[in-house]
């Protein structure tokens, strides 16, 4: 097919899947209930469905030594969300999402694009962006048992989000527009695929694309599960090319019984990257990652070792779509590979303690090429949650560099609620 060809496929179904999410939420829901109803239909869709309500105040505090003033952030998230009831097996839903300042509105730059950037450049980044937009609106047909598809604007999350995740650690969450099948057709197998066609990002722009994410998992019992997979991004603007990459892994979560009160964990991920689409790199890359621990009583203990591969000229290991601040420190002085690749090797004590729970975790932090001691991080979390759900928390990260960024600090003070 010639390239105006497909582009403009590509832009007609663009236009379909975004004529279908109108029409769910101008035509389709209403005549979905019975005629009897139909002179009341809102209280009828508000008795039927189910309402949500998520809200998380937090404070950050970030002293980076790159600047002379410190960043502070005080916001509000508020995500409020409506599910239909179904019919003939489609439900529909929609969820809007805010991020309002609390205070210190100019203390910190948000990074926001275009307009929502707040315009302060001298001092540290808080990546929160005040802003208001839905970041769910599909259509969820349940195709018979076992078969879901979904058709919208949709959050995504794959395993443990090291490939593809919601960034849920930020107050606007990422999504994507894209088409998602999830089924357990075949025995023992649960596949999800999804087509994306733009990954809409927690700094309030959008990323355009034809992008495939093909992923099956199989349980296995107490012993653990595994999951294989392929990530076929492609970005169609030439900025955003460096990215696009094609990538084909496997991952094994598990566990197994020990002595006297005592559990084994374990994780295995392999995965090996290439350059696709208009990408200008020779991307040849690999990601190893594994985890070794145990549990006992209240205890957690576990010892981890990642690689991202990287060569200068070459490119890094990237995961563009991934929930990052879950990974390689909570300072997030990695949440681009560096040039050079990075090896990280952690170890993590955790406890719960009744409605407490407690985290630690010490990174050290290195290159792929070269062996450059990139620097240490030390990140801890102490959180409550009360007998109404609401959690509170207190949560900080100390980075120590030493040949690569600068010295980073950050606190944060924040609480969640879920209705």
């Amino acid at each position: 097919m010639c390239t105006a060809g497909l582009t403009s496929m590509i832009s007609g179904f663009r236009m379909g899947l975004w004529a279908a999410i109108i029409v769910v939420f101008t035509v389709l829901v209403p005549v979905t209930f019975p005629a009897s109803a139909s002179t009341d239909l809102l209280g009828y869709a508000i008795r039927s469905g189910k309402p949500t309500l998520n809200l998380r105040y937090r404070f950050e505090r970030v002293d980076d030594d790159a600047f002379s003033d410190k960043g502070y952030a005080s916001t509000l998230r508020t995500a409020f969300g409506y599910t239909t009831a179904r019919w003939r097996g489609v439900a529909a839903r929609i969820e809007f999402q805010g991020v309002t300042n609390v205070g210190e509105a100019d203390k910190h730059n948000n990074k926001g694009s275009g307009s929502a950037w707040n315009g302060v450049s001298n001092r540290p980044v808080i990546a929160d962006p005040n802003q208001i937009d839905f970041n769910q609106a599909y259509l969820d047909w349940k195709a018979g048992e076992g078969t879901r598809l979904l058709l919208g604007r949709q959050e995504i999350l794959l395993d443990n989000v090291r490939f593809v995740g919601n960034v849920g650690w930020r107050q606007f969450h990422q999504s994507f527009d894209a088409v998602r099948l999830t089924t357990t057709k075949i025995p023992g197998i649960r596949l999800t695929y999804a087509y994306v066609l733009n990954q809409n990002r927690i700094f309030a722009d959008t990323k355009r694309m034809s992008s495939h994410l093909l992923n099956l998992r199989r349980e296995f019992g107490k012993a653990g599960s595994l999951s294989v997979y392929g990530y076929l991004i492609d970005y169609d603007k030439p900025d955003d090319s460096r990215l696009s990459t094609s990538t084909f892994g496997a991952y094994w979560h598990g566990g197994v019984g020990l002595t006297s009160g005592w559990k084994g964990l374990y994780d295995l991920e392999l995965a090996h990257q290439v350059d696709t689409g208009d990408n200008p790199g020779n991307v040849d890359a690999n990601y190893y990652r594994t985890v070794i621990g145990a549990e006992v009583g209240i205890w957690t203990f576990k010892v981890g070792y990642e690689l991202l591969e990287g060569k200068p000229g070459d490119g890094a290991f990237s995961t563009p779509f991934a929930t990052l601040h879950a990974w390689n420190g909570w300072a997030d002085k990695f949440l681009k590979t560096p040039a050079d690749g990075l090896e990280d090797l952690t170890f993590t004590v955790s406890a719960k303690i009744s409605s407490w729970k407690f985290v630690g975790v010490y990174h050290k932090l290195s290159a792929d090429t070269g062996g450059a001691h990139y620097g240490g991080e030390m990140d801890l979390l102490a959180a409550y949650t009360s007998p109404w759900k609401q959690v509170f928390a207190l949560k900080a990260a100390a980075y120590n560099a030493n040949k690569y960024s600068t010295d980073t600090t950050k606190l944060w003070v924040f609480s969640t609620w879920k209705f």
